[in-house]
């Protein structure tokens, strides 16, 4: 549905994007993750028509939109700030964008309903904007983007304003609606969590470069770059037999002993307890190895509130991990042997 080819942007000289490919389908839940700075939000202002770009190509549905302004995009973008009129109502507010496109009152008042109950806002159709909770505020600008029914729905960090435990519930509503309405969302933000908890697929980006684009399982499991393994989840690195190891957490286990990692498949060092931190559902345990580097390893607190393993730094332990729950690093001497 959405092609983007060699789009390349430059602020005053400095290179904000690097000739980036994107191809998104049709209904697909796609997120742009990377940090302040990555070029993720230039992507989305590229798409919108905010920006023009340098070079480069936007096609949607096989048009080339990138020269045309906004207005003229089948697209509507959800900003973190909502920008909602104060003296309208929220049922007003849904409606404004139909009014300019002078759809009928009948049609229009059919698609403000659909669009209230779809982010359960029936009750408040009459409130002041200014009378509703942030959450409720969010889904509003929700609402006035899907009842334009676009090709395209793009969302810059539309979360980011809310508590953490609002946000989580959002997501889920996100991911409800955009599968009940069809359209296709392009979403952005910096929330590694909410890219993984959300999205069909991601791209991670880097420096205005993408750095990898798969399923959030292939992104986590699999990471194609050593950015893209230290900034989607946790992980740590060790050197094993030249190869560049990715460890994640919860696949690196310990114990006191090297009883208990008995049986085939099992790589098993040792090393001493650096410091543990309680954070409710798990402990987190960074462990020095013996061989010189640290790796983390979480532990659930199903039976209390923490491991007896937490209770002293220094502490001697055994460090194990299975070999088929690590992932290589893509690395000089893989290259090397694909090329020969």
């Amino acid at each position: 549905m959405l092609e983007v080819e060699g789009l390349a942007k430059s602020f005053k000289g400095t290179v904000a994007l690097h000739s980036v490919d994107l191809s998104i389908r049709r209904g697909e839940f796609f997120t742009l993750l990377g940090p302040s700075g990555s070029g993720k939000t230039t992507t989305l202002r590229l798409i919108a028509g905010f920006e023009r770009p340098d070079s480069g190509s936007v096609r949607l549905d096989g048009r080339d939109v990138a020269r045309l302004a906004p207005f003229k995009r089948d697209v509507n973008t959800v900003f973190q700030d909502y920008a909602l009129f104060p003296h309208m109502s929220v049922a007003e507010n849904i409606a404004y964008g139909l009014e300019a496109k002078r759809v009928a009152r009948e049609e229009r008042g059919k698609r403000v309903a659909e669009a209230l109950r779809m982010v359960q806002l029936e009750r408040f159709a009459d409130r002041s904007p200014s009378a509703l909770s942030g959450g409720q505020r969010q889904r509003v600008g929700l609402a006035r983007a899907i009842v334009n029914r676009p090709r395209l729905l793009l969302l810059d960090e539309p979360l980011g304003a809310l508590d953490l435990k609002l946000r989580q519930e959002m997501q889920l509503e996100l991911k409800h609606i955009q599968e009940e309405i069809g359209i296709t969302f392009l979403y952005v933000t910096h929330d590694q969590e909410e890219a993984l908890s959300m999205s069909d697929r991601i791209a991670v980006f880097n420096d205005g470069r993408i750095e990898q684009i798969g399923s959030p399982s292939e992104v986590y499991e699999k990471p194609k770059s050593e950015f893209v393994a230290g900034f989607v989840g946790t992980s740590s690195l060790v050197e094993r037999g030249g190869d560049r190891l990715v460890l994640r957490p919860e696949k690196v286990h310990i114990a006191r002993s090297a009883e208990a990692f008995t049986g085939e498949g099992w790589h098993v060092e040792t090393g001493r307890i650096a410091e543990s931190v309680y954070l409710g559902l798990y402990t987190r345990h960074i462990v020095r190895l013996d061989a010189g580097e640290t790796v983390v390893s979480v532990e659930q607190n199903a039976e209390g509130p923490a491991s007896t393993l937490a209770a002293a730094r220094g502490q001697p332990v055994t460090v194990a991990w299975r070999k088929a729950n690590v992932f290589a690093l893509p690395g000089e001497r893989q290259t090397m042997e694909k090329q020969t």
